[in-house]
């Protein structure tokens, strides 16, 4: 397997060079939804598509309930799903409330292994053109 990509054409404004330029960006394929997660690993395993899809209903839940309780979640080859807090600086602690907190969220940080493996992906040109059309002239 082999991860897509496109050449675009984008105007850089910054840098030592600025002007048109040609970069790769990312192809992206469908989307997977949950049931096609679940089919492939009850594929893969002795488990069938409704238990693997009742799995992984619960992970998602699970996973939610442990950060809105400030904790991580760490799932192994996969990575970590770490909650994170922005605030806003305040001159003294007797400041610092409810308030001041900008932001709750939680970023997914990839387990030194899983970094590893996407080190490693190969790239293939993706063809843009549209193939069937006919020409107006």
């Amino acid at each position: 397997m082999a991860v897509n990509y496109v050449k675009v054409k984008r105007t850089i404004s910054t840098g030592n060079t600025p002007g048109e330029k040609y970069l790769a960006r990312l192809r992206r394929g469908n989307d997977v939804s949950m049931n096609q997660v679940a089919e492939d690993i009850a594929y893969s395993t002795t488990l069938s598509p409704s238990d693997t899809l009742a799995v992984l209903m619960a992970l998602e839940k699970v996973i939610g309930r442990y950060v809105m309780d400030g904790r991580a979640v760490k799932l192994g080859y996969l990575g970590s799903f770490i909650p994170q807090l922005s605030s806003k600086a305040v001159a003294s602690p007797d400041e610092v409330d409810v308030n001041s907190i900008k932001r709750f969220g939680c970023r997914f940080f990839p387990s030194v292994d899983f970094k590893r493996n996407l080190a490693k992906a190969s790239f293939i040109e993706s063809d843009m053109s549209v193939k069937g059309l006919v020409s107006e002239e």
